[in-house]
């Protein structure tokens, strides 16, 4: 196999204590500690049930379910959360809340039935509905049909409740970018006559890939700000954030209309500051848009009409317009953005509203029917606090809003994010399946990564195993070892989930958790303490205590040694398969029951996940994603995949085949994290491919079994992969 680069991992010796958060106890006996109104609760799928937490005041809630794919949690204020059936099945609902040091985790124990239908089918009668009903078909001769039986109109998608969204705000690398491999759709310049204005206006259309008149698209309209043209969203680069959206399943498919909102007899950006006349010319707008806008682009182009196709977003002037028109035209808009909206929507210190301070709401038959967000740039001394003041407003007259604070001042960089984040929420619906992205994170919360060991610590062993080289026509036995690190409590009587984890280049079976400062007085160490946070997300629930096991791709010094160290990558899935796997899963408990057989492995192959950071990167790809498939259904490589340019196209189409194969033969994807730094020297293969397949396939869809997750300034060493981890121990088996 041709590979034209090699890979060796930086060895990076340093200390650092991290400060944590150690679980806190109640100091107080008299104060009540909080506790949950139900400690187990039965659903039925697609249903909700709320539990409240007592005593919680003053408290941080936060909540997740163990287990996403029976049923999902979300917060509900700071006192309860709601808890949704997702499918039949058994899971378990963690809820911390926390004040200062103290800190409570409170379990409710959730059972998921299936859904009742009772709902029948009605016959087609005189006066029934078509689209709910059952076609009659005439009996022919000898009781053949006499006609051809005919589809009923697929019905619209049922409207609400929107399904939750997330608090995430992490903008990926390169999301803005121009890339060659992602279709784009034309963007049109055309005007419409505007009642409103006397006048023809013009505005800026971006269709989607391979539009088609036989399809019928959602619309997203964005509103510049006040100093600027139409032209300005598509100058921050709104036509490539778009298309990459859709292309990598982040969005679906829609139109984009970019009007000019000063409506006057200048359509041309304001120099002078927000005068009133200014401020006049843009509030006209809303006439305009509702009278004659949205009229003219829902008859030119092939447009899904209906309040759940429509969205506007806007930023500065343009999200104070934005929700101006979100709140006032609820009938006709079901989704609306504000990107560090300015005032003047409701009454303020410096001029007029366009509500006032009870008006500004969403009528309260459309509160499970609407998605309203508010973003804000924590450096943002343009509009300070209005965005918080608009939000307060909002909740305080009871309407739901997704409010989101990001780093960043009052610019592009800003606006751009904004529209991002807006963009990617829009027009799904209906279900928990269009969730929208995982709550991955770019840095480990601090209080995750205790400066001294958690109460519960695991323990390491040491085990050793007989193996081969597997060298092509001169295979010679040998001996290896591998550590195997067993979590707090390990019961024997209980079934775990399996973990490989490979360490890089120049390292060894002791990097990732053991630590080899005493052997090797230049190794790495455990210097980000995995150790410590590995023990501590077990003890605290934030992902299922598995066995992680350690071993290395390299051979004892006696052996014949390839020429090629990277050669190791690929032959070690024969060992991989044939002997470690069988050496610890015969000896300890897992899903494998001890039956090390290859039918037992294949059948528990959704409790088998591998990762591995540089060279252990590539083993995870050649050796337990291509090599071993059947036995793994979790995968994370982290910095490394040994492909040249010439050779991306050719790895893509191997990558996807080895996933739409295994989704025929019944071997469905768990999950594949990608985890890399922009600073990384071994980024650019690796993130060029898995973009490539990402858009190409029909199987893999971000947050759901992919992602590829870009640590801004992350470097090829320990720091980076130490957040790695953490997002992928969150994630592995998490579904059966």
């Amino acid at each position: 196999m041709k590979r034209s680069r090699k890979c060796i991992a930086l060895a990076v010796a340093a200390a650092m204590v991290i400060p944590g958060v150690a679980p806190g106890t109640d100091a107080n006996a008299k104060a009540k500690k909080p506790k949950l109104s139900k400690n187990s609760v039965k659903v039925e799928e697609g249903a909700k049930k709320k539990v409240t937490v007592k005593n919680a005041k003053g408290f941080k809630l936060t909540v997740k379910s163990k287990k996403k794919s029976v049923a999902t949690a979300t917060k509900k204020g700071n006192s309860a959360f709601v808890v949704t059936g997702v499918k039949k099945g058994k899971t378990k609902v963690i809820c911390t809340v926390q004040k200062g040091k103290k800190k409570y985790s409170l379990n409710c124990k959730v059972t998921v039935k299936e859904k009742k239908n009772n709902t029948a089918i009605p016959v087609t009668t005189q006066g029934t509905n078509p689209t709910q009903a059952a076609t009659q078909i005439p009996a022919g001769p000898q009781g053949t049909s006499a006609v051809t039986p005919t589809t009923a109109p697929t019905p619209e998608p049922t409207i609400g409740p929107f399904p939750k969204t997330d608090n995430n705000t992490i903008v990926p690398y390169g999301y803005a970018d121009t890339k060659t491999f992602v279709s784009m759709g034309a963007v049109e310049e055309i005007t419409y006559k505007s009642s409103t204005t006397g006048t023809d206006r013009k505005v800026t259309v971006q269709l989607p890939a391979d539009y088609s008149t036989e399809k019928k698209y959602p619309v997203l309209y964005l509103l510049h700000g006040g100093t600027d043209t139409q032209d300005a969203w598509k100058n921050m680069s709104s036509e490539n954030i778009i298309a990459n959206l859709i292309a990598f399943k982040q969005a679906n498919d829609m139109i984009v209309v970019m009007p000019n909102v000063r409506v006057a007899a200048d359509d041309g950006a304001v120099s002078d500051g927000m005068t009133q006349d200014n401020i006049a010319a843009f509030e006209k707008f809303i006439d305009d848009f509702k009278n004659d806008l949205k009229p003219a682009i829902e008859a030119k182009y092939s447009v899904a009409k209906g309040r759940c196709n429509t969205a506007v977003c806007g930023y500065d002037l343009g999200g104070r317009i934005a929700l101006c028109i979100g709140a006032s035209m609820a009938d006709d808009v079901a989704y609306t953005g504000a990107i560090a909206p300015t005032y003047g929507v409701i009454p303020n210190d410096i001029g007029g509203s366009y509500f006032g301070d009870a008006e500004f709401a969403l009528p309260k038959k459309y509160s499970d029917q609407s998605f309203l967000m508010i973003l804000k740039g924590t450096g943002d001394d343009v509009v300070g606090n209005v965005p918080d003041t608009y939000k307060k407003t909002l909740t305080d007259n009871k309407t739901d809003c997704l409010f989101l604070e990001i780093e960043g001042k009052h610019d592009e960089d800003l606006f751009k994010a904004g529209l991002y984040n807006f963009a990617r929420r829009v027009f799904k619906r209906g279900t928990d399946n269009e969730g929208i992205t995982r709550d991955n994170v770019l840095k480990v919360p601090t209080e995750h990564e205790p400066q001294f060991a958690p109460a519960h610590q695991g323990r390491i062993e040491t085990i050793e195993y007989d193996t081969f080289t597997y060298d092509e026509g001169n295979s010679v036995p040998m001996k290896k070892k591998a550590n195997v690190f067993l979590p707090y409590d390990y019961d024997p009587d209980k079934k775990y989930n399996v973990f490989y984890l490979m360490h890089g280049g120049g390292e060894n079976m002791d990097t990732w958790i053991k630590g080899d400062k005493e052997s090797n007085p230049n190794g790495y160490g455990d210097y980000t303490h995995n150790q410590n946070m590995i023990n501590y997300m077990f003890q605290e629930g934030l992902c299922e205590p598995c066995i992680i096991v350690n071993p290395t791709f390299y051979r004892p010094d006696d052996a014949p040694q390839p020429a090629n160290a990277v050669d190791l990558t690929v032959i070690f899935q024969y060992e991989l398969r044939n002997d470690l796997i069988p050496a610890v899963e015969s000896r300890y408990s897992t899903y494998a029951n001890g039956d090390t057989s290859i039918e037992s492995l294949k059948a528990s192959r959704m409790h088998r996940g591998f990762a591995g950071l540089s060279m252990g990167s590539a083993t995870t790809y050649e050796s337990a994603f291509y090599g071993n498939y059947d036995l793994f259904a979790w995968f994370a490589p982290y910095s490394g995949m040994f492909t040249g340019e010439d050779q991306y196209d050719e790895e893509v189409e191997r990558f996807n085949k080895v996933i739409s194969d295994g989704e025929k033969n019944g071997m469905p994807l768990g999950y594949f994290y990608c985890g890399n730094g922009t600073d990384d020297m071994a980024m650019p293969a690796q993130y060029a491919c898995m973009e490539r397949a990402l858009v190409r396939s029909d199987i893999l869809k971000p947050g759901r079994n992919f992602d590829f997750i870009m640590i801004p300034g992350g470097e090829h060493n320990m720091w980076s992969w130490h957040i790695h981890l953490y997002n992928t121990l969150r994630i592995f088996f998490t579904k059966e």
